[in-house]
């Protein structure tokens, strides 16, 4: 089927995604699946014209009875291309360009690119009482490319204590591996109205070698909440996040956890526009209200569009110990609020749309994707 999506930090566009489903009644939901999909955005400035600023492609292998009802496996090959990444520093302080004409130029002095081919492996073990253990690895190999003159050239020799998240620019490899326990009470995983969702994941990548020059390790605890008062009227959904990196991670994990954008993006701090911040340290919040306005069943399938609220908020710390020169001084939290639109079929597929504002706006963020937020 046709996709189409975006935001306002990588433009918008489209793409297709296709699968194939083994079915089985004598296995829960399926017994295997096989998933492609590629998507493109382009996107439109006064100072570089038509760009394409991010591509993904990938392949996704699902055998969720590697051992029957016990061991799922995924294998995920994937290429991802960021043609205009932002980077402004780091810390909780660093400053952008002041808005209005002349002040949001100097495009390239601003951006880099990245291009990473990853293989992912996954496994899933089902414990008891919705708890499940996690464990994977993944390797990536990595180019980056950094304009003559631009702000990460000039940082990659004076960044301090940071310098070993500049270790190369040159193009190097990353291996990951994941360790994670998950507890899951979630009504429904696609569009959840009760329950939870938590998980605890520590990555490491050995690194320390020329091929693999990074060595650091990341630790991450997400806490998700659900409740609906008054169905289908009101769900309240809340997630926070707290993120550690140690060691020299790559300054473009910096701005990530969980391989997407933490304070700014489509899935992280709404309003703040994707990589606004770098730093080892990360904390966010969000919280939605949603609603579901109508619903209508055309054909044996349920169709239903909602409202939806939300706030969003956090900040990151340049290292573990407090940079006033890096972080600023006071409380520095990065917010944004907004609302949008959800548009559902059956349990399985959710669209939805969000507008956001926020002090770091510019002048908002407008984001258009499958799947909730969280």
């Amino acid at each position: 089927m046709p996709l189409v999506g975006g935001s306002s930090d990588v433009g918008f566009g489209g793409g297709a995604l296709g699968s194939v489903t083994r079915l089985d009644p004598s296995f829960r939901r399926f017994r295997w699946r096989l998933e492609v999909n590629g998507v493109a955005m382009f996107k439109h400035t006064a100072e570089e014209g038509w760009t394409t600023p991010y591509q993904d492609y990938y392949f996704l292998w699902t055998d969720p009875h590697l051992i029957r009802d016990r061991l799922r496996f995924e294998l995920r090959p994937s290429y991802t291309k960021e043609a205009s990444l932002l980077y402004y520093g780091i810390g909780n302080a660093a400053q952008a360009p002041e808005r209005g004409p002349g002040g949001e130029g100097h495009a390239a002095y601003y951006r880099y690119g990245r291009a990473h081919p990853t293989l992912l492996a996954r496994f899933q073990i089902n414990l008891t009482r919705g708890f499940y253990a996690l464990t994977g690895l993944s390797l990536s190999y990595n180019r980056i490319d950094v304009n003559a003159g631009s702000k990460l050239e000039q940082d990659v020799a004076g960044t301090g204590s940071l310098s070993g998240s500049f270790r190369s620019l040159d193009e190097h490899a990353v291996v990951l591996f994941e360790h994670a326990i998950v507890h899951d009470t979630r009504d429904d995983e696609i569009d959840t109205h009760a329950g939870g969702f938590h998980q605890v994941k520590l990555r490491l990548s050995p690194g320390g070698t020329p091929a693999f020059p990074y060595r650091y390790g990341q630790l991450n605890a997400i806490a998700r909440l659900y409740a609906t008062p008054i169905r289908p009227w009101l769900t309240l959904a809340f997630r926070v996040v707290a993120d550690a990196q140690f060691g020299d991670p790559p300054f473009y994990e910096l701005a990530r956890y969980e391989d997407t954008h933490a304070v700014g993006g489509v899935k992280g701090v709404r309003g703040v526009p994707a990589q606004r911040y770098y730093g080892k340290l990360k904390a966010l919040a969000n919280f939605e209200a949603r609603s579901e306005i109508v619903s209508v069943t055309l054909w044996g399938k349920t169709y239903a569009l909602g409202l939806a609220a939300f706030f969003d908020a956090g900040r990151v710390w340049a290292e573990w110990s407090r940079d006033v020169a890096l972080d600023g001084k006071g409380f520095g939290l990065k917010w944004g609020v907004g609302g949008g639109l959800r548009f559902r079929q059956g349990n399985t597929f959710v669209v939805r749309g969000d507008a956001a504002w926020s002090p770091d706006a510019t002048p908002i963020g407008a984001y258009f994707a499958a799947g909730q937020i969280f």
